[in-house]
């Protein structure tokens, strides 16, 4: 998985590309490391170029959707594919985060 903070529909937000797998994990934790969620308690998640997420990476999902919640804040996901959306629904992803 690669990442980049850019601009995702108008706001700040993060850029995932590549496979998202449990070899990512220390490299997502620095990433929401890295992001204010005191000053930016919303994260819009562009996933246009993520081409596979396993177990792991949906479990990293739901920290950073905890992480937000706790700030009062949401993830919102946008350009997925629909094979990954499909894959977020099966596992209640939804339920904790928006899906556009």
């Amino acid at each position: 998985m690669e990442y980049a903070f850019t601009d995702v529909d108008g706001t700040e937000g993060i850029l995932l590309s590549g496979r998202f797998t449990y070899d990512d994990a220390q490299k997502f934790h620095a990433m929401v490391d890295e992001w204010d969620f005191a000053a930016r308690p919303d994260v819009a998640l562009d996933l246009r170029y993520l081409t596979f997420l396993d177990s792991t990476a949906i479990g990293m999902l739901f920290i950073l959707a905890n992480r937000c919640r706790d700030a009062k804040g949401n993830v919102t996901i946008v350009n997925a594919q629909p094979y990954i959306v499909q894959t977020m629904r099966r596992v209640s992803l939804d339920q904790y985060v928006f899906i556009r």
